[in-house]
């Protein structure tokens, strides 16, 4: 097993100059259960404060958790810190053994530990083991603590297991970012698809969406449900994935709806006409990308009269204007950068757009620009000088 690590800031998708690295989707096979898959690797125990009104911490605590957090996560791990830690909380939790929040985070110490002991060393396992006896006595003596039973549920090597867990898990934290999604999923691995649907909406209504990342994740699961028989269902998903991206910029979410089968969605008649108006912005761009190939060997002038061709094909892809404007830099012909700039803001209609555009420039593609216009669209766009 490798190494587990907090999570990240999710990732965003690129402007369509970069080639999009979204597989567009194969055709729906013909419905059928789907395969259990095993449960993902799971992160390291939660360090916040307990939902089920915390207790006042001893100082053991209090410096045992600190030094946790600073020593024991897996990145920057610390040896020396993390041991001292442990024998902190491990005092801690001697002192009041049903404190959750030392529990916790003494559980998180014994499993990141675990990873920095030699595959073959017997401590590994028994750290792990130390790790897991602590969730399992929590959930044993029926705490109103969701996360030792969502921490148990991540380490489960099957759905069935997981998913009495998760359920105590929404009862709970009914609001919680991901025990819903992770229910709904294991619900349908197991064959109980209408509780699956339940559970998911249930996500979408108390998970706040934070990126991209979130709208393929929600168009995979309405495949899901499409493949189980319930195509009805997957519109469902979709049509509310169409309204969650709204905020995204034009060009993210022509990237969202190419990757996807438009069958998943073509009983949405609203969300087949968004997606057809938002289409030419992403596709069509072979000479785009073209433009981009003969970039990268230093072809330049073959590179913009490429770009030029694509922008006469179809001149909607942003990548388009971006490229010519970085090529004729290069050139050193900021002139006709500026020419390009104003010619694409010129024919966008939308503020927002035309505005991200204009905050995208390079400042020497701005500064060729004639100064009242500049003026304008800083007023319009409200970006100081």
């Amino acid at each position: 097993m490798t190494e587990f690590k907090f999570r990240g800031a999710w990732l965003v998708l690129l402007v369509p100059l970069i080639v999009p690295l979204l597989v567009r989707a194969q055709a729906l096979p013909p419905p059928e259960k789907p395969e259990a898959k095993p449960p993902p690797p799971p992160p390291p125990a939660a360090l916040t404060p307990s939902i089920a009104a915390p207790k006042e911490l001893s100082p053991e605590a209090k410096d045992g958790i600190r030094l946790a957090q600073e020593n024991c996560a897996s990145d920057g791990f610390d040896r020396a810190g993390c041991d001292k830690a442990v024998k902190l909380l491990q005092e801690a939790q001697r002192k009041d053994p049903e404190n959750n929040d030392v529990q916790l985070a003494l559980a998180q110490a014994y499993w990141n530990t675990s990873f920095k002991e030699s595959p073959q060393a017997r401590t590994r396992g028994e750290l792990k083991q130390r790790a897991l006896d602590i969730y399992q006595g929590m959930v044993d003596r029926g705490t109103k603590d969701a996360r030792p039973y969502w921490e148990l549920s991540l380490r489960q090597k099957t759905d069935a297991m997981r998913v009495t867990l998760l359920e105590r898990v929404v009862a709970l934290n009914p609001f919680h970012p991901r025990a819903n999604r992770d229910l709904a999923q294991a619900q349908l691995s197991e064959g109980n698809v209408e509780a699956a649907e339940k559970s998911y909406e249930k996500h979408l209504e108390v998970s706040p969406y934070r990126d991209s990342q979130d709208a393929l994740d929600h168009m995979d699961f309405a495949k899901r449900l499409a493949n189980a028989g319930r195509p009805e269902a997957a519109a469902q998903v979709m049509e509310k994935v169409s309204k969650l991206i709204q905020g995204e910029r034009r060009s993210t979410r022509c990237e969202i709806w190419r990757s996807v089968d438009a069958r998943l969605y073509q009983s949405k008649s609203d969300v087949v006409q968004k997606v057809r108006s938002l289409l030419p912005y992403c596709t069509k761009t072979e000479e785009l990308e073209r433009a981009s190939d003969l970039e990268k060997q230093g072809r330049v002038d073959e590179a913009i009269d490429a770009a030029k061709r694509q922008v006469a094909e179809n001149p909607r892809p942003e990548g388009s204007y971006v490229l010519l404007e970085r090529l004729y830099h290069r050139k050193g012909r900021p002139d006709e950068a500026a020419q390009v700039a104003l010619n694409q803001l010129d024919a966008e209609p939308d503020v927002k757009e035309r505005c991200e555009r204009f905050r995208a420039l390079k400042p020497a593609t701005v500064r060729a620009m004639p100064r009242d216009r500049v003026e304008t669209l800083r007023r319009d766009c409200k970006q100081p000088e």
